[in-house]
């Protein structure tokens, strides 16, 4: 099997998001274990989908609608782990940076990686 097959058995952009809603959700894992009670069972089903979702999307398909749906989801996902790192931040009293652990940073790592990844998707999709 050679790179011709394969780029068109899986959409290797799709793919690079779903590394990166993967790594949203061991670092929302690592928050929710690290700091019990300030991140919810929602956010880790949240998480849990946005994988789903990402996953599912490595399929090649020329559907613009998906693939804003992936944006939207993906930006909906920065804007829970801002508030999980605000909701940290509050309970540990935060004077820098890494007081919040490194779970929450993973969760923004990851949540970019797949929104930024879901844009050039989209991108992508519109120009053809």
């Amino acid at each position: 099997m050679n790179l011709n097959e394969i780029k068109h058995k899986v959409n290797l952009v799709a793919a690079i998001a779903a590394v990166g809603a993967l790594i949203a959700f061991i670092g929302t894992v690592s928050a929710f274990t690290e700091f019990s009670g300030q991140i919810g069972w929602l956010d880790l089903i949240v998480f849990g989908l946005l994988v789903v979702c990402g996953i599912q999307n490595m399929r090649p398909t020329i559907d613009k609608r998906t693939a804003i749906l992936n944006v939207v989801v993906g930006v909906f996902a920065i804007v829970i782990t801002a508030f999980n790192y605000m909701r940290i931040a509050d309970f540990v009293n935060a004077q820098s940076f890494m007081d919040v652990g490194i779970g929450i940073w993973l969760s923004f790592f990851g949540t970019i990686l797949y929104t930024i990844f879901s844009i050039s998707d989209l991108l992508f999709k519109i120009k053809k």
